[in-house]
């Protein structure tokens, strides 16, 4: 990278300074690289990591910078002191502001439970807590806030692209922190040394790939980088994720394109001549989905209860250029026989994604017809699915019943009038679905079906959260496998990224849902650059991730 401070300066900072005392927020340490959540099983920080501040009165109204090493404790009248194990340690000062401030932990803070106390002119804030790990890696991602694709470079630091995608076999380089502890004065400049006593594991797409490099950048203090051979692996969004012992970092993702070519593709995705023309105008997209699903509840002593609902959703949105290259997953494409996990807080038991597309209007409604009538998506005024609608009633009888649907839309200002047709396949039988009824984190799972669409895809998403308060916080896994694969085996890399879930009068907090979905059916419209819808029929159990 050409600047040490590619990664710190693109944060922001937000807050106004005064005379009040330095406020710390709740769970406001966190990795600068990951945003993981404290709470998360890879929320903790480690020493010698670079962390990001939030709270409010920490320090001057306009951001000040450490320019040049020796990097300083104190800047522009802030400094942190951080106590573990009765040890304490000085805060190395990357940045500070009102606002936030980016700071680097130093390697001789013990593991255990610790706390800073943020000193700005003067005032001292509370103590702030959290906790030391030797370990817990985050990848800097291009979204800036943890997710999406990761800042992955090739041996030239160049960040790969859709149209410069890496190729497999080739070296690659993650750019994150958290590896660890290091010797040496992290002040005085980067300290880098392949750290090969440190068990870091790296999967791309499910594979693991092997690691060659694994230490502290020769750029910057506090910045690690994890070099590593692309595995046989293709795709735009392909999941990326590092693993230490038992700690998972953030998944972000890379572009990986076959040999020969620098641009990815994903079936049923765009073309490699479309995301040259998206590379340059951006895209517009609409999507389309029919959903069928079953919900069991095992409550003690009254048993199990399942309820089924068919709903509908669709979305419609511009990407400029720049966000197709940062976005979470503008396309919605998955690579199949790999998984991602996201992170959420409260009860939204999903994550956002900080990209946020133009909304697009293609009209008041979106109508779908089959053999049970005619049901209407309505627009939506705030969010990002743009209209949705129940397809059934909750007593009354089923609706997305397998046969063939007639989506249409009229058209609106943004998007023109549209017609396509989507076949609801038949319900996926989850063969061990009464045998999965808590999930060893630290060992996976095994899921077995058969039937489905057989060349459809089979979904397996997992939830579970810390509990149902509003400051909770949560993870979601999605992984994806051929429909005649028959069988799929969910990695530890991925359930020991979810929190162990606590029972609430009952019930566990966390779920586990089989489905499957139709192969994508293109459409067109103008105004759009592509279009899509799927059908998917799923099948839902509340379980414990212990």
């Amino acid at each position: 990278m050409k600047s040490r401070w590619v990664f710190t300066t693109m944060l922001g900072f937000a807050g106004l300074a005064s005379a009040q005392n330095p406020v710390v927020n709740t769970n406001g340490v966190v990795n600068v690289a990951s945003f993981a959540f404290a709470g998360l099983p890879n929320g903790d920080i480690a020493p010698g990591s670079m962390v990001v501040i939030f709270g409010t009165n920490m320090g001057p109204a306009t951001l000040q910078q450490a320019g040049t090493y020796p990097l300083p404790t104190s800047l522009g009248g802030t400094s942190v002191k951080v106590t573990s194990g009765g040890t304490i340690t000085d805060a190395i000062i990357n940045y500070t502001s009102a606002g936030q401030i980016a700071a680097i932990i130093p390697s001789n803070t013990p593991p255990g439970s610790a706390s800073l106390i943020v000193t700005y002119n003067g005032k001292a804030s509370a103590p702030a807590s959290f906790k030391v790990v030797s370990n817990s890696f985050g990848v800097f991602a291009a979204n800036q806030g943890g997710s999406g694709p990761g800042i992955i470079a090739n041996a030239a630091s160049k960040v790969f692209g859709l149209n410069s995608a890496a190729n497999p076999g080739e070296a690659a380089v993650i750019w994150g922190t958290g590896l660890g502890a290091v010797n040496g004065n992290e002040a005085a400049g980067p300290l880098p040394g392949d750290m090969t006593s440190v068990p870091v594991e790296v999967y791309v797409g499910g594979v693991k790939a092997t690691v060659t490099y694994r230490g502290r950048s020769g750029c910057c203090a506090g910045v690690d980088q994890i070099t590593f051979t692309v595995p046989a692996v293709t795709g735009c969004r392909v999941p990326v994720t590092l693993k230490i012992n038992n700690v998972v970092s953030n998944y972000t993702s890379m572009p990986i394109a076959a040999a020969g070519t620098r641009i990815c593709s994903d079936a049923g995705g765009p073309s490699a001549a479309d995301l040259q023309r998206f590379s340059v105008n951006g895209a517009s997209i609409g999507a389309v989905v029919l959903t069928r699903l079953g919900t069991s509840v095992t409550v003690p002593i009254v048993g199990t209860t399942t309820t089924n609902s068919d709903v509908g959703a669709a979305t419609f949105f511009k990407y400029s250029a720049d966000q197709l290259n940062t976005s979470q997953n503008p396309f919605n494409t998955t690579t199949i026989g790999a998984c991602t996990v996201s992170f959420f807080k409260g009860s939204s038991s999903s994550a956002s994604d900080p990209v946020l597309p133009l909304t697009l209007d293609a009209g008041t409604s979106i109508s779908v017809a089959g053999a049970a009538g005619t049901r209407q998506l309505t627009r939506l005024t705030a969010g990002l699915t743009t209209y949705s609608g129940a397809l059934s009633a909750p007593t009354g009888p089923g609706y997305l019943e397998p046969g063939t649907f007639t989506i249409s839309g009229p058209g609106g200002a943004n998007v023109g009038a549209f017609q396509t047709t989507i076949a609801v396949p038949a319900v996926l039988q989850w063969t061990n679905m009464d045998n999965v009824v808590n999930i060893n984190r630290a060992a996976g799972q095994l899921i077995t079906w058969n039937g489905g669409d057989p060349a459809g895809t089979v979904i397996i998403i997992g939830t579970s959260t810390s509990g149902t308060a509003a400051d909770s916080v949560g993870a979601t896994f999605l992984c994806t496998a051929k429909a005649s694969d028959g069988q799929f085996t969910i990695p530890a890399a991925v359930t020991l990224s979810l929190p162990v879930s606590p029972t609430v009068q009952g019930v566990p907090v966390g779920s586990l849902l089989v489905g499957t979905s139709t192969a994508v059916k293109s459409f067109t419209a103008s105004g759009l650059d592509m279009g899509f819808a799927v059908a998917t029929v799923d099948a839902l159990k509340t379980l414990s991730y212990q």
